[in-house]
């Protein structure tokens, strides 16, 4: 069978990549304002918190108040427990924060002479065969997706075109071909893998590498938030029958506040952690679902489709392919692979089977 190098568009200049570059400079210097507030309000929380909620029950522990199992009585198992499930969130949620502001999202691969070879110089070694397959499939919206369109687009280095002529996807900034699921973030003045959005909390990209720990950021807060809304509640509707509208008890005030926000926030994370569950369980990106599924235009529909058939391997697997094995889920730890969707080698038969 015939096979061609698909070279799509010219590269881009340097000089455009350089404005990006300096462009990208200015914007980052003012980008830490919004994570320097997230660990500002987490600040003010955590102080609150202690002195309105913890340090109070603390000082009323007594060594006998009916001891019970290990001679603490269950008044002081629930107190040392909201003391250490507090802390332990609150860890939790600095160090997912910290690892999803500080890690890279997932660049282009140029690591390899293969990576050379497909990223710089767009060859890609596909069959004419599939590539007159692919585009038929794409421009007509009557064709069945089934099980060989399927196997057909998981077996292609890139499945995703642009729109227009069905090129492959270049960079003109980077000047470097896309792998699919690959956006150019102009904030970060670089393309990111599997791009799902830039997060300005973060100043950061959320991408491919680093999904997990922006996920478990929003979980972590919203459990923060929920804990602290529900251990606070007794306390304030005391403080609002004793004081009323703080007015005679300014010292109240930074409670009040911070029970507020908790109030606020914490229906709002949990809409936003149901979104990205949603998205990442139907093997989805922000950009894909905004942009892509729900586009008005049938064929950007279509063409989604037939990129969806190679990343989409059911509820379960697709959590995996982002979060990692089950047991790991919950910790802020991730291994997974390039971020290219490239399709891997088969593997090779162990050297005693080719010997038998």
């Amino acid at each position: 069978p015939r096979i061609e190098s698909v070279h799509t568009e010219p590269r881009g200049e340097s000089s455009v990549r350089d404005m990006a570059v300096s462009c990208c400079g200015r914007n980052l210097s003012l980008g830490w304002l919004q994570p320097t507030y997230v660990v500002f309000f987490t600040a003010l929380c955590y102080s609150v918190f202690f002195a309105f909620e913890l340090l109070p029950r603390i000082e009323s522990v007594h060594t006998f108040l009916g001891p019970e199992i290990w001679g603490y009585s269950s008044y002081e198992r629930g107190v040392y427990l909201t003391f250490f499930l507090f802390h332990l969130l609150l860890l939790l949620f600095l160090y997912s924060f910290k690892l999803a502001a500080f890690t890279s999202p997932g660049r282009i691969p140029l690591d390899t002479p293969s990576d050379l070879s497909k990223w710089r110089d767009g060859n890609f070694k596909v069959l004419h065969s599939t590539e007159a397959t692919l585009k038929q499939v794409v421009s007509s919206l009557d064709v069945t997706l089934g099980d060989d369109i399927r196997q057909l687009v998981r077996n292609m280095i890139v499945v995703e075109r642009k729109k227009k002529f069905g090129f492959h996807r270049f960079c003109s900034f980077c000047t470097l071909y896309k792998p699919d699921r690959t956006h150019h973030c102009r904030i970060c003045g670089t393309c990111t893998l599997r791009m799902d959005h830039h997060c300005p909390w973060l100043n950061n990209c959320v991408g491919y590498a680093n999904y997990k720990f922006f996920f478990l950021t929003v979980m972590y807060a919203f459990s923060l938030c929920t804990f602290m809304a529900i251990e606070m509640a007794p306390t304030m509707f005391k403080m609002v029958a004793a004081k009323g509208v703080p007015v005679s008890g300014i010292h109240l005030l930074p409670a009040y506040i911070v029970y507020s926000c908790v109030l606020v926030l914490s229906p709002l994370l949990l809409f936003f952690l149901a979104f990205h569950l949603y998205i990442t369980a139907n093997a989805m990106s922000t950009i894909e679902y905004r942009e892509k599924k729900n586009s008005d235009d049938p064929y950007v529909q279509r063409r989604f489709q037939v990129a969806h058939l190679k990343f989409d391997n059911g509820y379960l697997n697709n959590l995996r392919e982002a979060f990692g094995p089950m047991h790991t889920w919950l910790i802020p730890t991730f291994r997974g692979d390039n971020g290219t969707y490239c399709p891997k080698p088969p593997k090779r038969e162990s050297r005693k089977k080719l010997l038998d």
